[in-house]
């Protein structure tokens, strides 16, 4: 979500009785006549104090017009009176004329070098003009001169975020938050920094502060429904953005939020909807165009969704993301000039790492789709770096090891006496379909197969069974497997039988492809033992390496270095194997290679195995309309096509050199794999 922020209105002038007035000229003292200009001087220079004295209380109370005619009226007596220069630029810019803002301020900053309230409001000024760097530093010169100024801490956080600097942008919001604890724009500050570094959970409370402080502002009510959507709140999410659009119906970025809400929801309809609600308000929005489509191209509108690609690169052509999103699609640039445009993005230390990293996996899709594989793996590699780099300051790592103990200890707990304790828990019923592997394995292929068949329905990747864990875990806690409350699982499982009914709507199979429920098969087996599972498997090489090329939406860190990635599918393949041996369940397994170099007969083997009469339908699953919410949503709707099977050999020289010249070089290399 882009979240756009204006800059806070909340400048801090002082009484101009605090402030340094506009010094005078050397002063002759030894004459009647300078006692006298003396005297005129000071009379005139109080008349001019109470002027702009009077001009600020109005100023406060929000009598800005008012306000105005007194500041003018001072500098009509002096057009070099720094106070009322500084004050009528702040007012200025709170009527939005920031170019006018800037002028005025700038006139005012020689006489008034000293006080901070200046540097803060020129600041400002700099930031709506999106001077950024100027603003940091007139920010930083007021802090200079008042370090405790908290207003300073806050606005230079802001802008700090903004530069994507939110590892400082944190540190500054925590110190404004100690000086200033009861303005509510620090809190925001402080959860725009969380948002940034993807602390979402930790973002909750501070913008719930901020709402104590200021119920009624509409952004923050924005931002807490984004930060609700990224936790899978999304009842509570859009409760928060509606209430944000009560409060500004004009505002665009709050109905782009409900929008994405909505998308994560699955209600693609009203998610279509709220996009273009938010590109009627702003039809120069950049990231609406995109959603949308990204939203359309996971329906199978494609001359649609490239169409809304097109125009967001238009309006924004240094956005990365658009570009990785037309990648995706199957596009090859248009021209070099977009190529260098990504390159020029990916190698700038001044943009943000988000940036960056987008824009590497985009200039490496695009090359790989053009062919040019010397050329792509170095930008893929270089944006996994970024990536992988950015995920470990903030404390996301893949523990290789504790990952081996995880899978270990599921073998040794997956055994036949299991199963008799865990007896009376399951449920019969023979709806569930759960297809699970490695990402990027043929899991979407294959639920699109399977989802073309008149009697299924693919719900696409639904965390449930995890939730259903975490439930089970948290009520059972402290005690000995043998005394879990059989009937709470057994609630449980109902629970989830009758929501995959309501997706269902009267089919015989509805499908659920989370690939990691391949560490919840124990679990499956023990609540629907009557479900059917499908491993979907495909050469560790290609997998390892679809893997390494792919920038997920959340998670999967052991992605981004590929020998975490190699050492967690072999990890999957261990993994599955003791499933094959030890589970009570019906379990298909489709080896990608064999699907393509003989679709019509593992097709048959799919329908087969889920106890359905064959349709032709499912070997035209690339002709299926339904919705497809993961990255493979153009790839499950083109006929299958041999050139993803031994793709790593095309990029078998630069995986040597990535083995041998970069970090991991002491860790396995993937190898094809055969239990």
């Amino acid at each position: 979500m882009e979240r756009r922020r204006l800059p806070p209105k909340d400048f801090r002038q002082r009484d101009p009785r605090t402030e340094t007035t506009a010094r005078v000229g050397a002063i002759d003292t030894g004459s009647p006549e300078a006692s006298e200009r003396r005297q005129r001087a000071a009379r005139q220079r109080a008349g001019r104090l109470r002027t702009v004295r009077a001009g600020f209380a109005h100023h406060q109370a929000g009598r800005l017009r008012h306000a105005e005619a007194l500041y003018r009226k001072a500098l009509h007596k002096n057009p070099g009176d720094a106070n009322a220069l500084h004050l009528l630029g702040v007012l200025a810019y709170q009527r939005g004329a920031a170019g006018q803002a800037l002028r005025l301020i700038e006139r005012a900053l020689p006489t008034l070098p000293d006080i901070p309230d200046v540097h803060l409001n020129f600041g400002n000024v700099l930031r709506e003009l999106g001077r950024l760097e100027e603003a940091v530093t007139s920010y930083r010169r007021a802090l200079a001169l008042k370090p405790d100024y908290g207003m300073a801490h806050n606005n230079l956080a802001a802008v700090l975020n903004q530069q994507g600097e939110f590892r400082a942008g944190l540190a500054g919001s925590e110190r404004a938050i100690v000086l200033i604890p009861e303005f509510f724009g620090t809190h925001v500050t402080h959860a725009d920094s969380l948002m940034g570094l993807e602390r979402f959970a930790e973002a909750e409370a501070p913008l719930r502060r901020a709402l104590d402080l200021a119920p009624d502002r509409a952004q923050t009510h924005r931002d807490l429904g984004w930060v609700l959507a990224k936790l899978g709140r999304h009842k509570e999410a859009m409760a928060s953005l509606e209430h944000a659009i009560a409060l500004d119906p004009g505002d665009p970025t709050a109905h782009f939020a409900l929008a994405a809400t909505l998308f994560l929801a699955k209600d693609l309809a009203g998610s279509e909807a709220g996009f273009r609600r938010a590109l009627a308000l702003a039809p120069a929005y950049a990231a609406a165009w995109h959603e949308l489509g990204t939203l359309l191209r996971s329906t199978g509108r494609f001359d649609e969704a490239l169409v809304c690609f097109n125009r967001a690169i238009e309006l924004d052509p240094d956005r990365p993301e658009i570009y990785r999103s037309l990648a995706a699609t199957g596009q090859q640039a248009s021209d070099e000039a977009e190529l260098q445009r990504l390159q020029t993005v990916l190698k700038d230390q001044k943009r943000s790492v988000s940036d960056r990293v987008s824009a590497g996996f985009a200039l490496g899709m695009l090359l790989d789709n053009a062919g040019r594989c010397d050329e792509a793996f170095p930008a893929f590699a270089e944006a996994n770096t970024l990536y992988r780099r950015e995920r470990a300051v903030a404390g996301d790592r893949f523990d290789i090891e504790a990952f081996r103990r995880q899978v270990d200890d599921l073998i040794e707990l997956v055994t036949p006496a299991f199963f008799s304790i865990a007896a009376s828990w399951g449920t019969a019923s023979q709806l569930p379909v759960f297809i699970v592997g490695m990402p990027r394995s043929g899991t979407s292929l294959i639920e699109q197969i399977a989802a073309s068949h008149s009697r299924v329905v693919g719900a696409g990747e639904l965390n449930a069974i995890g939730e259903i864990w975490d439930h089970l875990a948290t009520h059972n806690r402290g005690l000995p497997l043998e005394k879990w409350d059989a009937a709470y699982a057994r609630q449980l499982g109902r629970r989830h039988l009758a929501f995959l009914q309501g997706l269902g709507n009267g089919a015989l199979r509805v499908v659920d492809k989370m690939p990691d429920n391949i560490f919840f098969l124990w679990l499956i087996a023990a609540l629907f033992p009557a479900a059917r599972i499908i491993w979907c498997r495909r050469d560790l090489r290609d997998t390892c390496l679809s893997c390494f090329f792919h920038h997920f939406t959340d998670g999967n860190i052991y992605a981004y270095d590929l020998a975490d990635c190699a050492t967690r599918a072999a990890e999957v393949e261990r993994l599955g194997g003791h499933w094959l041996r030890v589970l009570p369940l019906q379990i298909l397994v489709i080896d990608y290679e064999k699907l393509v170099a003989n679709p019509e007969h593992e097709t048959h083997r799919l329908t087969d195995f889920l106890d359905l009469a064959w349709e032709p339908a499912c070997l035209d699953f690339h002709r299926t309309e339904r919705p497809v919410l993961t990255a493979s949503a153009w790839q499950v709707r083109q006929p299958l096509y041999t050139c993803s099977v031994g793709r790593w050999r095309r990029y078998a020289d630069h995986l040597a050199r990535h083995w041998r010249d970069g970090s991991s070089k002491e860790k396995a290399a993937p190898r094809g794999r055969r239990l």
